[in-house]
């Protein structure tokens, strides 16, 4: 594979908080995720046109992985959930340190516990506003599978 292609396992979730100091935190053990933006379609129908146009666009990111014992990430995804919060979720490229940081309102979060080996956990968020690009200085602390970035 080319070096310029972006790996889905080079791509992490965090979450930024404050309770007391501010936070960044990864969500642990992320086994997959995904953004999705599309615009509404205007219709113009008048005597002499007929035409589409853009309309209101909706921004949309997903994640999931393992439940892991004492993620704080995801038990602060929950509690804005609970609380009808916005929370600031950065979207990273741990080669790069590059990340694409957003206000999201929560639409769902999901515990699935089907089998004895593990329990897993589904996310999905709507922007709120505009995303924000942004250089971090190190990959938030994590999922162990991935090595740290020198």
């Amino acid at each position: 594979m080319a070096s310029n292609v972006i790996k889905g396992s080079n791509v992490v979730f965090a979450v930024r908080f404050t309770e007391g100091t501010e936070q960044l935190l990864r969500v642990l053990n992320q086994t997959g995720g995904s953004r999705s933006k599309e615009r509404d379609e205007i219709e113009i129908n008048t005597k002499d046109l007929e035409a589409s146009d853009y309309g209101r666009k909706t921004e949309t990111i997903s994640f999931e992985g393992l439940i892991t014992k004492d993620d704080g990430a995801l038990a602060h995804l929950e509690s804005a959930l609970d609380d009808a919060e916005y929370v600031e979720i950065l979207e990273i490229n741990i080669e790069t340190l590059k990340a694409k940081a957003g206000t999201y309102m929560i639409s769902s979060l999901e515990y699935d516990y089907s089998d004895d080996e593990s329990a897993t956990y589904s996310f999905e968020a709507k922007l709120s506003g505009d995303i924000a690009t942004e250089t971090l200085v190190s990959v938030p602390a994590g999922d162990s599978v991935v090595a740290p970035v020198a």
